[in-house]
Protein backbone atom coordinates (compact mmCIF):
# COMPACT_ATOMS: atom_id res chain seq x y z
CA UNK A 1 0.00 0.00 0.00
CA UNK A 2 2.79 2.39 0.94
CA UNK A 3 4.55 1.65 -2.35
CA UNK A 4 1.41 2.52 -4.33
CA UNK A 5 1.01 5.76 -2.39
CA UNK A 6 4.62 6.67 -3.09
CA UNK A 7 4.15 5.99 -6.79
CA UNK A 8 1.00 8.11 -6.90
CA UNK A 9 2.82 10.90 -5.07
CA UNK A 10 5.69 10.76 -7.57
CA UNK A 11 3.28 10.82 -10.51
CA UNK A 12 1.41 13.83 -9.11
CA UNK A 13 4.71 15.57 -8.34
CA UNK A 14 5.98 14.94 -11.87
CA UNK A 15 2.80 16.32 -13.40
CA UNK A 16 3.00 19.39 -11.18
CA UNK A 17 6.59 19.99 -12.24
CA UNK A 18 5.61 19.74 -15.90
CA UNK A 19 2.83 22.29 -15.42
CA UNK A 20 5.18 24.67 -13.58
CA UNK A 21 7.89 24.26 -16.20
CA UNK A 22 5.50 25.01 -19.05
CA UNK A 23 4.04 28.05 -17.33
CA UNK A 24 7.49 29.45 -16.60
CA UNK A 25 9.15 28.82 -19.95
CA UNK A 26 6.19 29.28 -22.30
CA UNK A 27 6.19 32.62 -24.09
CA UNK A 28 3.85 35.35 -22.90
CA UNK A 29 3.80 36.77 -26.44
CA UNK A 30 3.12 33.41 -28.04
CA UNK A 31 -0.33 34.24 -29.43
CA UNK A 32 1.10 37.39 -30.99
CA UNK A 33 4.34 36.19 -32.53
CA UNK A 34 3.97 32.40 -32.34
CA UNK A 35 7.60 31.92 -31.42
CA UNK A 36 9.17 30.24 -28.43
CA UNK A 37 12.72 29.27 -27.60
CA UNK A 38 11.54 25.74 -26.93
CA UNK A 39 10.81 25.26 -30.62
CA UNK A 40 14.55 25.26 -31.36
CA UNK A 41 16.41 26.89 -34.23
CA UNK A 42 14.28 28.74 -36.75
CA UNK A 43 16.83 29.81 -39.37
CA UNK A 44 19.12 27.14 -40.90
CA UNK A 45 22.69 27.62 -39.66
CA UNK A 46 24.55 25.26 -42.03
CA UNK A 47 26.34 28.16 -43.75
CA UNK A 48 26.98 30.15 -40.56
CA UNK A 49 30.42 30.44 -38.89
CA UNK A 50 31.21 27.71 -36.41
CA UNK A 51 31.99 30.23 -33.66
CA UNK A 52 28.55 30.84 -32.09
CA UNK A 53 29.98 33.68 -30.00
CA UNK A 54 30.11 35.91 -33.09
CA UNK A 55 26.35 36.38 -32.80
CA UNK A 56 25.15 34.85 -29.55
CA UNK A 57 25.51 35.96 -25.95
CA UNK A 58 26.79 33.50 -23.35
CA UNK A 59 25.18 30.09 -23.18
CA UNK A 60 21.76 31.24 -24.35
CA UNK A 61 21.41 30.54 -28.08
CA UNK A 62 18.40 32.85 -28.43
CA UNK A 63 20.17 35.87 -26.87
CA UNK A 64 21.87 37.97 -29.58
CA UNK A 65 24.94 40.00 -28.67
CA UNK A 66 24.35 43.71 -28.05
CA UNK A 67 27.11 44.64 -30.50
CA UNK A 68 25.86 42.28 -33.21
CA UNK A 69 25.68 43.93 -36.64
CA UNK A 70 24.11 42.62 -39.82
CA UNK A 71 23.81 44.47 -43.13
CA UNK A 72 20.32 43.30 -43.99
CA UNK A 73 20.21 45.02 -47.38
CA UNK A 74 23.60 43.74 -48.53
CA UNK A 75 23.01 40.18 -47.34
CA UNK A 76 19.32 39.75 -48.22
CA UNK A 77 18.53 42.46 -50.76
CA UNK A 78 15.83 43.89 -48.50
CA UNK A 79 16.53 47.26 -46.88
CA UNK A 80 15.08 47.92 -43.43
CA UNK A 81 13.99 51.48 -42.68
CA UNK A 82 12.53 53.29 -39.70
CA UNK A 83 11.07 51.10 -36.98
CA UNK A 84 11.74 47.99 -39.07
CA UNK A 85 15.49 48.57 -38.69
CA UNK A 86 15.12 48.39 -34.89
CA UNK A 87 12.91 45.29 -34.85
CA UNK A 88 14.31 42.14 -33.26
CA UNK A 89 15.30 39.47 -35.80
CA UNK A 90 12.81 36.96 -34.41
CA UNK A 91 9.89 39.31 -34.99
CA UNK A 92 10.15 38.37 -38.68
CA UNK A 93 12.25 35.22 -38.67
CA UNK A 94 10.14 32.99 -36.47
CA UNK A 95 8.44 29.61 -36.55
CA UNK A 96 5.42 30.81 -38.57
CA UNK A 97 7.13 30.04 -41.86
CA UNK A 98 9.30 31.64 -44.55
CA UNK A 99 9.39 35.44 -44.41
CA UNK A 100 8.63 35.65 -48.13
CA UNK A 101 5.23 34.05 -47.53
CA UNK A 102 4.16 36.90 -45.27
CA UNK A 103 5.99 39.66 -47.13
CA UNK A 104 3.98 38.77 -50.24
CA UNK A 105 0.84 39.82 -48.35
CA UNK A 106 2.17 43.32 -47.76
CA UNK A 107 1.85 45.03 -44.39
CA UNK A 108 -1.01 42.80 -43.25
CA UNK A 109 1.31 39.81 -43.50
CA UNK A 110 2.84 40.93 -40.20
CA UNK A 111 0.55 43.67 -38.88
CA UNK A 112 -3.09 43.22 -37.94
CA UNK A 113 -5.41 45.33 -40.07
CA UNK A 114 -7.07 47.68 -37.56
CA UNK A 115 -9.30 49.01 -40.35
CA UNK A 116 -10.89 45.62 -41.10
CA UNK A 117 -9.95 45.75 -44.80
CA UNK A 118 -12.04 48.91 -45.31
CA UNK A 119 -9.09 51.01 -46.50
CA UNK A 120 -7.37 48.61 -48.89
CA UNK A 121 -3.89 47.09 -48.72
CA UNK A 122 -1.83 50.26 -49.31
CA UNK A 123 -1.00 51.35 -45.75
CA UNK A 124 1.53 53.91 -47.03
CA UNK A 125 -1.32 56.24 -48.00
CA UNK A 126 -1.56 57.20 -44.31
CA UNK A 127 1.31 55.52 -42.46
CA UNK A 128 5.08 55.53 -42.74
CA UNK A 129 7.72 53.18 -41.34
CA UNK A 130 8.54 55.36 -38.35
CA UNK A 131 5.41 54.62 -36.31
CA UNK A 132 1.75 53.69 -36.68
CA UNK A 133 0.65 57.26 -36.02
CA UNK A 134 -0.52 59.13 -39.11
CA UNK A 135 2.01 61.97 -39.42
CA UNK A 136 -0.20 64.45 -41.30
CA UNK A 137 -3.63 63.72 -39.79
CA UNK A 138 -3.84 66.95 -37.79
CA UNK A 139 -2.60 69.00 -40.72
CA UNK A 140 -5.31 67.52 -42.92
CA UNK A 141 -7.84 68.39 -40.22
CA UNK A 142 -7.16 72.10 -40.83
CA UNK A 143 -9.25 71.81 -43.99
CA UNK A 144 -12.33 70.52 -42.16
CA UNK A 145 -15.21 72.33 -40.44
CA UNK A 146 -13.30 72.12 -37.14
CA UNK A 147 -9.58 72.98 -37.45
CA UNK A 148 -7.79 71.45 -34.46
CA UNK A 149 -6.06 73.92 -32.17
CA UNK A 150 -4.99 73.99 -28.53
CA UNK A 151 -6.00 70.98 -26.44
CA UNK A 152 -7.87 69.45 -29.38
CA UNK A 153 -4.54 68.68 -31.02
CA UNK A 154 -3.82 66.08 -28.32
CA UNK A 155 -7.16 64.25 -28.53
CA UNK A 156 -7.14 60.78 -30.06
CA UNK A 157 -9.23 60.50 -33.25
CA UNK A 158 -11.62 57.92 -31.83
CA UNK A 159 -12.65 60.25 -28.99
CA UNK A 160 -14.63 62.28 -31.53
CA UNK A 161 -14.94 59.78 -34.36
CA UNK A 162 -16.20 56.48 -32.98
CA UNK A 163 -15.62 54.77 -36.33
CA UNK A 164 -12.09 56.08 -36.82
CA UNK A 165 -10.56 52.60 -36.88
CA UNK A 166 -12.43 51.81 -40.09
CA UNK A 167 -12.02 55.30 -41.59
CA UNK A 168 -15.55 56.36 -40.71
CA UNK A 169 -14.90 59.94 -39.63
CA UNK A 170 -18.40 61.30 -40.16
CA UNK A 171 -21.05 62.31 -39.52
CA UNK A 172 -19.58 64.21 -36.59
CA UNK A 173 -21.14 67.42 -35.33
CA UNK A 174 -18.44 70.10 -34.94
CA UNK A 175 -20.47 71.96 -32.29
CA UNK A 176 -18.87 71.96 -28.84
CA UNK A 177 -21.81 70.38 -27.03
CA UNK A 178 -21.68 67.32 -29.26
CA UNK A 179 -18.61 66.26 -27.27
CA UNK A 180 -18.83 68.37 -24.11
CA UNK A 181 -22.53 68.15 -23.19
CA UNK A 182 -21.80 66.38 -19.89
CA UNK A 183 -19.34 69.06 -18.77
CA UNK A 184 -21.89 71.75 -19.62
CA UNK A 185 -24.67 70.05 -17.62
CA UNK A 186 -22.43 69.48 -14.59
CA UNK A 187 -21.33 73.10 -14.43
CA UNK A 188 -23.20 74.95 -11.64
CA UNK A 189 -21.00 77.97 -11.10
CA UNK A 190 -22.40 79.61 -13.10
CA UNK A 191 -25.29 77.25 -14.00
CA UNK A 192 -24.88 77.03 -17.75
CA UNK A 193 -28.12 75.17 -18.48
CA UNK A 194 -30.18 77.43 -16.21
CA UNK A 195 -28.81 80.53 -17.89
CA UNK A 196 -29.35 79.11 -21.35
CA UNK A 197 -25.63 78.93 -22.12
CA UNK A 198 -25.93 75.80 -24.20
CA UNK A 199 -24.25 76.86 -27.44
CA UNK A 200 -21.49 79.08 -28.81
CA UNK A 201 -19.04 78.04 -26.09
CA UNK A 202 -16.32 80.05 -27.80
CA UNK A 203 -17.89 83.22 -26.43
CA UNK A 204 -16.23 82.46 -23.10
CA UNK A 205 -13.95 79.47 -23.56
CA UNK A 206 -10.73 79.00 -25.47
CA UNK A 207 -9.71 75.68 -27.11
CA UNK A 208 -6.60 75.49 -24.93
CA UNK A 209 -8.47 74.64 -21.69
CA UNK A 210 -11.88 75.11 -20.04
CA UNK A 211 -10.54 77.36 -17.30
CA UNK A 212 -10.13 80.22 -16.95
CA UNK A 213 -13.15 81.32 -18.95
CA UNK A 214 -13.68 84.95 -19.92
CA UNK A 215 -17.28 86.14 -20.03
CA UNK A 216 -17.74 88.30 -23.10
Amino acid sequence: MRTQLNRRFLVVLAMALVVVACSVTAPQQGPLHRWWAGFGLVIPHESFPADCRLCHEGASWNQIRADFEFDHEARTGVALHGAHAAAHCLRCHNDRGPVATFAAQGCVGCHADAHFAELGPDCTRCHDEQSWRVPNARVAHLHTRLPLTGAHLQVACHRCHAGATIANFRPTDPDCVSCHAEEMQRTTNPPHVGLGWVDRCDRCHMPTRWRPAVVR
